[in-house]
């Protein structure tokens, strides 16, 4: 139970430590935080604004219909599978940049400054710069009158490291040609006093931040975004990016389809004449040989020919796209567009290596932008390529094996077809021959049709699959710098930073700051402690301002006193301290008032002679004292003086001796503190510093009471030392401390104490 309660007591004495350290260090923490608020406000006010416009794009994500249907319909509604990540990473790309930039400016950079602030200008500009020489140059451009205006470069660099400057009056829409530059301003709108500047870049690109991102999971919604300092340029650049991704994305999409198209036209030409001539042909023949019709045995003969005659032109016609397919895949060239939609025998696994192909080249073209061959994603992209195009080329020869045969196959039947149409008459077998001609270019023409119009509604569905949704706005406010924000954070961390200097302080302080302090390091019992005393040169505290917190502590401190004296004896105390500066003779004198003022017969000795002091505080002689009484020259009623109190009198040091130690520890000593025993009640020995010199320790042996006095905020930690060695000596009787020019706030509380004195006045 006991040991419980002595670790709550010291939990609790840790954070009164905590609270001591922070009201200790308070004006410094104050000036770290308006410090730290100063500068964030600072950074705040200049940071540049960042505004972000947006803009959405539908993309096509769906996923191929019910039942993985081949018809015409759902191939030409469902060209493949899109990636959104694969569409984001487009997006994001130089590739699709260079296409925007081509109707936003970032290489001409106008800026003015408009409450200390440097802002860019954009199309507010009321100046425009033509340039053909000095991309890169800092410019400054000063208003002078409606006609000219002053150019000003300030220290530029050429390319050989030579510091160059101009500084020039210049007319508007002047050639202006130097060494370095050569340029032409031409003027828009009046321009204001602040002074302008300009930098024009050879490339155009832009300097924020692109952001794409799917509105939700499952959705086919991209949201472009684009931040920038100007608001106008981050409202372009976003719709220009949408708009740059619908045009790229028809283009790529549409290319192949595009070729198709051409390629059927071309046949459909050939075939058109084709088709226009046997028409001709057996027109003629019908009135040549007035032939009308064919036997039922000839026309079965032709139709089944003409028949297997359209399906051999028909795979002639898919083989013909085949290799085409082949020869491309071959190359390695334009596979992002190659489509297999419209090659009738082209199988759904032959669609999906391609589209699987056409997506691994995309995502390497991405990567390349920014990453060389040796990226590890670039290297699994390419192997992945190499991979998809060795099993699309052994498909596609799968696939021209299957052609072959069907071929052969057909051959073999038209040459059985045309044994039986060589038995027919002459005649017939003419006539029937042209109308086979005849079928077959017929049957061909409406195939062709048929993939023609297939080709163009896949065209036409590709171009409406993408569209902008909605264009960007004019951003109003920015988003960036949250200025709110920033100074909150440059305050918080002014505290944590003025908090952390302060225990940092405290850590490396030595100095004993409180009672505390002293019951931590030593068990030496403590007296009492005496506050601040704000005027130092009042000879006696207690006496001038008897309502006052140090009179207090002193009638606390005699109270605690009486508790350390024999009744029926007077009461030697010695005084004393580790090093000077510590406040003895204060105290002394103080104490010795307190008591007579209990009506105790005081006297008070200066026994530090090497640094008298106690003369001076009441205005005494110190031609006689301790060292001429000591030293026999004199006797103990001749150096006892009066003071101005009644029941306090003072032994001075008197002159500096020679040899202050032997005397102090001579016999004579002890019988003048035997024979003041007899007169008063309470005698207060004034001694040495007990760190200096060692007369206190045979002054300390004398007495009945030692007071070892230590000093808030100037006396070191290392003084206990002193203390505790003392402290062993069995003849050395009741040590004790006292803690010296305590702190006290205007409240009353001593710094480190639950208490205080501040419910007495001060004296006036």
């Amino acid at each position: 139970m006991s040991s419980e309660h002595s670790h709550i007591d010291e939990d609790e004495i840790d954070i009164k430590e905590v609270f001591r350290t922070l009201y200790r260090y308070r004006y410094m923490i104050m000036l770290f935080v308006i410090l730290f608020g100063m500068v964030s406000a600072y950074i705040a006010y200049f940071k540049p604004n960042v505004y972000q416009a947006s803009s959405t794009v539908e993309v096509g994500l769906q996923q191929r219909g019910y039942g993985g249907s081949n018809d015409i319909l759902s191939m030409a509604m469902d060209p493949g599978v899109l990636n959104s990540d694969t569409e984001i990473e487009i997006i994001k790309s130089r590739f699709l940049a260079k296409k925007a930039l081509e109707k936003v400016d970032f290489s001409h950079q106008y800026f003015t400054t408009r409450r200390y602030k440097k802002i860019e200008l954009y199309k507010d500009s009321p100046f425009e710069v033509g340039m053909i020489k000095g991309f890169g140059i800092p410019f400054e451009l000063h208003r002078v009158d409606n006609k000219h205006y002053r150019l000003v470069v300030d220290e530029a660099k050429d390319e050989n490291g030579t510091t160059w400057s101009y500084d020039k009056v210049l007319p508007y829409g002047a050639e202006v040609v130097s060494r370095y530059f050569h340029l032409n301003v031409v003027r828009k709108a009046p321009l204001d006093d602040a002074p302008y500047s300009f930098v024009v870049h050879e490339e155009n690109f832009p300097t924020g931040k692109v952001d794409v991102s799917q509105t939700s999971k499952f959705s086919t919604i991209l949201r472009i975004s684009y931040e920038d300092n100007v608001p106008l340029r981050a409202q372009e650049y976003a719709n220009a990016l949408a708009d740059a991704y619908i045009r790229q994305s028809i283009e790529k999409k549409t290319k192949e389809a595009t070729r198709k198209l051409a390629f059927i036209d071309k046949q459909l030409k050939k075939i058109t004449e084709n088709l226009k001539s046997s028409a001709v042909k057996i027109e003629e023949f019908k009135k040549g040989t007035n032939t009308i019709s064919l036997s039922s045995k000839a026309e079965v003969i032709i139709r089944q020919m003409s028949e297997a005659e359209a399906k051999l032109e028909e795979i002639s016609m898919e083989r013909e796209m085949l290799e085409n397919l082949y020869k491309q895949i071959k190359k390695g060239k334009h596979l992002e567009s190659v489509s297999v939609v419209g090659i009738g025998i082209a199988s759904e696994a032959l669609a999906e290596q391609i589209k699987a192909l056409q997506e691994a080249i995309i995502k390497k073209k991405v990567l390349r932008e920014d990453y060389t061959e040796m990226y590890p994603g670039v290297i699994k992209l390419r192997k992945q390529i190499a991979y998809l195009k060795r099993n699309i080329i052994e498909t596609i020869d799968n696939l021209r094996n299957s052609i072959n045969e069907k071929k052969s196959l057909l051959e073999k039947s038209i040459k059985k077809y045309q044994k039986q149409l060589n038995e027919l008459p002459a005649d017939e077998r003419m006539y029937g021959q042209l109308q086979r001609k005849f079928a077959v270019n017929e049957k061909i023409y409406s195939y062709l049709l048929e993939k023609r119009s297939e080709t163009a509604i896949i065209k036409a569905a590709t171009v409406s699959r993408n569209r902008i949704i909605d264009t960007a706005l004019l951003p109003e406010k920015p988003i960036k710098p949250k200025r709110k924000l920033i100074v909150l954070v440059g305050l918080i961390l002014g505290l944590i930073a003025g908090i952390a200097v302060a225990f940092l302080r405290n850590f490396l302080d030595d100095r004993i700051q409180s009672e505390e302090d002293v019951k931590h390091l030593i068990d030496t019992p403590m007296l009492g402690f005496i506050p601040h005393m704000k005027d130092g040169k009042e000879k006696l505290k207690v006496l001038v301002s008897p309502k006052s917190a140090v009179a207090e502590s002193f009638r606390n401190l005699r109270t605690n006193l009486q508790f350390m004296v024999r009744k029926g004896r007077s009461h030697v105390i010695s005084v004393t301290s580790t090093i000077s500066g510590e406040g003895k003779t204060t105290v002394c004198i103080n104490l010795a008032a307190i008591m007579s003022i209990a009506n105790k017969k005081t006297i008070v000795l200066n026994l530090d002679m090497r640094k008298p002091t106690l003369h001076e505080k009441f205005g005494l002689s110190n031609a006689h004292g301790m060292s001429t009484l000591l030293s026999g020259s004199t006797t103990l009623s001749n150096v006892i003086q009066k003071t101005e109190y009644e029941n306090l009198d003072v032994i001075t040091s008197g002159p500096v001796p020679p040899n202050p130690s032997e005397l102090i520890q001579g016999e004579l000593m002890e019988k003048v503190i035997e024979k003041l025993r007899e007169v008063y009640d309470v005698i207060i020995l004034d001694t040495p510093p007990i760190g200096l010199v060692t007369d206190a320790r045979t002054l300390m042996h004398l007495s009945d009471t030692s007071i070892y006095l230590l000093r808030a905020g100037y006396s070191k930690k290392s003084f206990v030392n002193s203390i505790k060695e003392l402290s062993s000596l069995r003849e050395i009787h009741g040590l004790a401390v006292v803690l010296n020019d305590v702190k006290i706030d205007k409240n009353g509380y001593g710094y480190g104490y639950g208490y205080g004195y501040g419910y007495y006045e001060e004296g006036k």
